[in-house]
């Protein structure tokens, strides 16, 4: 089967719940697709003009394709992804939590040193010491035949529910 057609898979399996981005960038890399979702709930009084409280969810998908899967391509992609939390991060006093995950998909498998450092890829980061959330940054490493998957054991849980695709 090419690889083409269970990343398209994997992109339309998004399109359900998220907003997809084709040719989408990260920084001055340049990304396969990028998938973005928005969950806010709010409770009123009487009308919405008395709002008793609001929350609001984020979650995010980088998917990026090198040429190679080397350290430094992956320590770049980590680098990339870290700046645009850091100039994209969620400010508000309704915002709960934010999770930006980022796969490096590859046709090979990766080096070991590779897949230890993206089991090892893990990042979260208070908003005004919690006052307005949080934000967590996974980093992976996915084949791009969905065979295996190399990502945070708490980053996984985010991940797997759409890897369903490449085992059907």
């Amino acid at each position: 089967m090419p690889t083409e057609l269970p990343l398209r898979q994997l992109q339309n399996a998004l399109k359900h719940q998220f907003d997809v981005y084709e040719d989408d960038h990260l920084g001055h890399l340049p990304l396969r697709f990028s998938a973005h979702y928005q969950r806010r709930d709010e409770r009123y009084v009487l009308s919405k003009k008395a709002t008793v409280w609001s929350v609001e969810n984020n979650q995010h998908f980088f998917f990026y394709e090198p040429k190679t899967a080397t350290m430094d391509t992956f320590s770049e992609f980590v680098r990339q992804l870290d700046a645009h939390i850091h100039t994209n991060a969620n400010h508000s006093s309704q915002h709960m939590s934010s999770i930006y995950i980022g796969l490096l998909l590859t046709a090979t498998v990766p080096s070991p040193e590779l897949c230890q450092a993206a089991r090892r890829c893990r990042s979260l980061s208070f908003v005004k010491w919690g006052l307005h959330g949080w934000a967590e940054r996974y980093a992976g490493i996915l084949l791009q035949d969905g065979s295996e998957l190399y990502a945070h054991k708490k980053g996984k849980p985010f991940i797997e529910p759409f890897l369903q695709i490449y085992k059907t």
